[in-house]
């Protein structure tokens, strides 16, 4: 498991060290560093299955693109020179590259060859999955990829191989015991998937058709209360089936110390819907999956904390990162820097602080009212 991202001179932090937990949730304003310091993880993966971490980072490929050196570069440097670090349980990884403003590859400063044991973290693990923000909507067709769902048992940036991942492992169980949906007694990773799906649309069922040498393959929905024969591409059931079907996957599929790095899980889904979200999250974390969730919706939130309440996760496997602002000198003038707030979770759900912006629109809203 991750304990622990240090980043400097990256982007919009001139310095920054965060612990981190089982279930990381990642909150606040816009432009604070919040996919920042998800983007800092990206890149050391991107650089690791490249082949070019103990060489330097490419700043765009696979996982993240982030254009050239000058975009990377924290604005008000001291020194051109950039860090990334991380830590788990058992040992540390970091190092420092080289600014070239031009360039799309950073070179570390000092070269070294890495050994095996120091790439052993989840982040490079094969059970790594990242579900970005802008995940594939509905399709008359998805793309099938055996290295990446066999090899890599991956999903894709955007859910692009959930379906064809769908298709190759519905029948084999799932491992964390933690993420079973609660009185369903198939416990087949496309029953379970089913089952959570259905909090977002009940008695959903799917079915998925191989094209064959198209490379491609289908997906048909089934709802239930319609004939048991009725199928229906899945263009026509809705949006947020689609795009909510590879969260819940990378959920439902994850083992004990895999990495679930998750952005914006409550697009498309009513409210009763995010706050399941969280729920299920929470499990995830319980039963030894580590995630992090970027997320700006105060329904997912109290979905883990009423998970807290009902015992279904233990607080001191949360943390509450909430990505603000404050105002600084420097050279004579005010500034804007980030400042990362972190209210603790009790075990009644409770926080041990509200900072001022952190979910808390509906109260202003409601003041503002009467």
């Amino acid at each position: 498991m991750l304990t622990r991202i240090k980043v400097k001179n990256f982007k919009c932090f001139e310095e920054e060290e965060l612990e981190l937990s089982r279930l990381n949730l990642f909150s606040g304003i816009n432009s604070m560093g919040k996919s920042t310091l998800i983007q800092a993880l990206l890149l050391l993966r991107q650089a690791n299955e490249q082949g070019a971490l103990g060489r330097g980072i490419y700043l765009n490929g696979m996982y993240t693109s982030i254009g050239s050196g000058r975009d990377l570069l924290y604005r008000d440097a001291a020194e051109e020179q950039i860090v990334i670090g991380i830590a788990s349980e058992k040992r540390e990884y970091e190092s420092q590259y080289i600014y070239k403003g031009e360039a799309d590859f950073l070179s570390v400063a000092d070269p070294a060859d890495v050994k095996e044991n120091e790439t052993d973290f989840n982040l490079f693990g094969k059970g790594f999955s990242y579900i970005a923000a802008d995940r594939l909507g509905p399709q008359s067709s998805y793309q099938k990829s055996y290295y990446e769902v066999w090899e890599h048992e991956y999903l894709g940036n955007h859910g692009e191989y959930a379906v064809h991942y769908l298709d190759m492992h519905g029948t084999d169980p799932v491992k964390n015991t933690a993420v079973l949906y609660p009185e369903e007694a198939d416990k087949s990773l496309l029953r379970q998937v089913e089952r959570w799906m259905g909090e977002i649309t009940p008695g959903i069922s799917f079915r998925t058709e191989d094209y064959g040498h198209s490379n491609r393959i289908g997906l048909t929905v089934h709802q239930a209360g319609i004939a048991a024969a009725e199928y229906f591409s899945v263009q026509n059931v809705g949006f947020g089936i689609s795009y909510v079907l590879p969260v819940v996957l990378a959920l439902v599929k994850a083992q004990a110390e895999d990495l679930v790095i998750l952005e914006n899980p409550e697009a498309h889904l009513h409210p009763a819907g995010q706050s399941r979200m969280g729920e299920l999250i929470a499990r995830a974390c319980h039963g030894g999956v580590q995630v992090i969730v970027e997320t700006h919706s105060d329904h997912v939130l109290n979905g883990i904390r009423l998970a807290a309440k009902r015992e279904l996760i233990k607080p001191d496997e949360v943390r509450l990162n909430y990505f603000a602002r404050k105002s600084a000198e420097r050279n004579g003038e005010q500034i804007t820097i980030p400042v990362i707030e972190k209210p603790v979770l009790y075990k009644d759900g409770r926080l041990s602080f509200w900072p001022e912006g952190f979910f808390d629109e509906w109260d202003k809203a409601i003041d503002a009212l009467f």
